[in-house]
């Protein structure tokens, strides 16, 4: 462990600084060692982490003390998460919480439900706490532990792991894990401390070393999506003072799956751009192919006008729906936005270098098959 070199997320080299809070000590450490604390963004996939990694045994020795059954707001939440959950399982079902600290939320399945196979993951001695009839599994996650867990116990229905991504060296082997855990039609099933609600409600207090990543559901789903694992689903909850629940299942070929898991990625990046950076996004190209995109992923409010080729007849227009006005090109190289959003992507290799012809030097969003920013 130490300085990270390389995105967590994309691998991508280069990052921003956002904030750097000097040397600190760990947040429930006992040492006294002080590392960096320094938050970065990917200038790629817009990922925002930590630039220096602690060693997770001693960010997480087995004395950690954290409790979450202390938390009596907590414990309200997972019995209301653990009732949902419980709603399509059967008798013998195996269902598995990452993280699963002193069993909060593996105990909160209802009664009713019985017979369940539970287990749980923690690598700390908050394990000792965890209830008779839950197995416990010393340990981190990993990928070679989901793989024992399935031969010992059967794929699982359910597979949580709640305020736990953030903590993760390895975010990719960790989904490998999953996906290697969960059965065909499990569902995997996590929450993360919301981007959004850390930068508009300046919760400074909550960089510390034990977050390794700050996720939104733009950046999450692209994970997932890479581990072959589809979001059919994000709610926002308000633990932590404001998260996000996202559920997800093993991708086949579900167009529906990937279709949605595509438009989150695209929003979820289009609002830290606008919203988190303050920074313009406008529209290239306003094809009959940008109306439905607009649309379909919910980004309407976050560009701020539409550049199409000079002469044409959408030229002091609205895009469809929308209160996006179309303008000529020239506004492009006029205004300078930090990003242009590529509606006409499949032709990206004649736009791009015709606009930085004419003198357009910010970065280019490619908004499918999933999105990306290219600075060529």
């Amino acid at each position: 462990m130490g300085d990270v070199t390389a995105c967590g997320g994309c691998g991508a080299a280069g990052f921003k600084l956002l904030l750097d809070m000097g040397l600190q000590p760990l947040a429930e450490g006992r040492a006294g060692k002080r590392y960096p604390l320094l938050l970065v963004r990917c200038e790629n996939c817009l990922l925002v982490q930590l630039d220096y990694a602690v060693d997770p045994a001693e960010v997480f020795p087995p004395d950690h003390p954290y409790t979450t059954g202390n938390s009596a707001a907590l414990k309200r939440h997972y019995e209301d998460l653990a009732r949902e959950l419980a709603g399509p399982l059967h008798t013998g079902d195996v269902v598995v919480d990452i993280g699963a600290n002193d069993g909060t939320l593996l105990n909160c399945y209802p009664p009713g439900k019985g017979n369940l196979v539970k287990v749980a993951v923690e690598p700390t001695d908050q394990g000792k706490k965890i209830p008779a009839g839950i197995t416990w599994e010393k340990g981190f996650f990993t990928e070679e532990l989901a793989g024992k867990i399935r031969e010992a116990h059967g794929p699982a229905k359910v597979v949580t792991a709640c305020n736990v991504l953030a903590h993760v060296p390895d975010p990719h082997e960790f989904t490998d894990g999953v996906r290697e855990l969960l059965a065909d039609d499990g569902v995997f099933v996590t929450e993360n401390h919301d981007l959004a609600s850390i930068l508009d409600g300046l919760q400074v207090d909550t960089v510390y070393h034990e977050h390794l990543r700050y996720y939104t559901p733009g950046t999450l789903a692209r994970l997932l999506e890479e581990h072959g694992l589809r979001v059919e689903r994000v709610i926002l909850v308000p633990t932590h003072g404001g998260s996000f629940r996202t559920y997800a299942r093993k991708g086949k070929e579900n167009f529906t799956g990937r279709a949605n898991a595509a438009a989150t990625a695209l929003r979820g990046m289009l609002w830290d751009i606008s919203f988190a950076k303050r920074q313009q996004v406008y529209g290239i190209g306003a094809a009959t192919r940008a109306t439905p995109l607009i649309h379909w992923a919910g980004i309407r409010g976050f560009i701020t006008c539409v550049c199409e080729v000079p002469g044409s007849d959408k030229t002091g227009t609205r895009m469809p729906g929308t209160t996006i006005p179309v303008v000529d090109e020239s506004a492009l190289v006029s205004n300078q936005p930090e990003y242009a959003l590529l509606f006409a992507w499949h032709m990206k290799d004649i736009i791009v270098p015709k606009l930085r012809k004419a003198g357009y030097k910010g970065k280019f969003i490619v908004p499918l098959p999933e999105p990306r920013v290219l600075d060529a």
